[in-house]
């Protein structure tokens, strides 16, 4: 059994933790820090009353029969708190970004490098058995080495304004949201970029650009894009089209549909689906699970601090060019 603690209790951490730690045996929710009495008896309805809770995750980090953190915080919080937890000695799985700025971005990954435990990003999309499926065909050497990539993200998040208005003024698309997306790239070309260029707007969500491209350079000539509206009244689609050497890929990341095809032309469809989603994400469940396997495995996460490292420097990049 895994004791698990819980930093930070809004909307994220009860929609899309609590349905998954609920349904997983092998481990126990035995503490949760929050700010207000509120939100800690909301937790104890959650998980138990007889579960620990504290206003200071200090508090948290402090207590011996945790083994293992979830960090769910708004962005403006991740330092400090990042920085305290890889001192713990726990387990971390936390919420990207690591920082808002570079300079504390890259003072934080250095302390969660050095960490002993298992210390992973919540990149879901990573996890998404599409991805599996599409770099394994890659890898296959079926299409070659990518020389393109784009992913694509349309929904209606801030269509007429988001909930979280408020939260995102004077925050960087690339850094609030952008990651998640960034990393799907870094899947592809298994670098950071080393050069960005950004166009976009300002629709329904104040200061906060909610549609846009950013265009990337990779190491040895790899082109990436990121495309993204959050003001369309539509469903969520999140696409990946990967153009190789000898091939090509098209993906639709949210239903697993995808399909390939190599020099001859003919397309080859294929099936790769996630697990039922929870608050509407792919990948969180294989993500979380994925979290504490590795802690029974003793194997580096596929989100790890190398790969955090990449992410954070690339959205840090379409940040500066913004």
């Amino acid at each position: 059994m895994i004791n698990v603690g819980i930093i930070g209790f809004g909307r994220w951490a009860r929609q899309a933790y609590a349905p998954l730690l609920g349904e997983m045996s092998q481990i126990k929710v035995v503490a949760v820090s929050a700010r207000s009495h509120s939100t800690r008896e909301l937790a104890k309805g959650t998980f138990g009353s007889g579960m620990k809770t504290f206003e200071d995750y200090h508090d948290l980090l402090s207590d011996s029969t945790v083994d293992a953190v979830l960090i769910a915080l708004p962005n403006t919080l991740h330092a400090p708190v990042l920085q305290a937890a890889a001192l713990s000695g726990k387990h971390l799985l936390f919420e990207p970004p690591v920082a808002e700025d570079s300079e504390t971005a890259a003072r934080v990954l250095d302390t969660l490098a050095a960490s002993k435990r298992v210390v992973q990003a919540d990149l879901e999309l990573r996890y998404l058995p599409v991805m599996d499926a599409i770099l394994a065909c890659v890898q296959s050497g079926r299409i070659d080495e990518p020389l393109m990539a784009k992913i694509r993200l349309w929904c209606n998040w801030g269509y007429a304004g988001g909930e979280w208005y408020d939260e995102v003024q004077g925050q960087s698309f690339f850094l609030w949201l952008g990651c998640w997306y960034l990393d799907v790239l870094d899947c592809i070309f298994k670098r950071g970029a080393v050069g960005a260029s950004v166009v976009g707007s300002c629709h329904s969500n104040g200061t906060l650009m909610d549609a846009g491209w950013a265009s990337l350079v990779y190491p040895n000539g790899g082109i990436g894009q990121l495309e993204f509206n959050l003001v369309v009244p539509q469903e969520t689609v999140i696409e990946l089209s990967v153009a190789c050497r000898s091939g090509e890929v098209v993906a639709d990341l949210q239903t697993g549909r995808w399909r390939w095809r190599g020099e001859r032309g003919d397309w080859h469809p294929e099936y790769a689906p996630a697990s039922t989603p929870t608050y509407g994400f792919v990948g969180m469940r294989e993500s979380l699970r994925g979290f504490f396997d590795t802690l029974q495995t003793d194997d580096s996460p596929r989100a790890n601090v190398d790969v955090m490292r990449r992410v954070q420097y690339t959205a840090q990049l379409c940040a500066d060019a913004e």
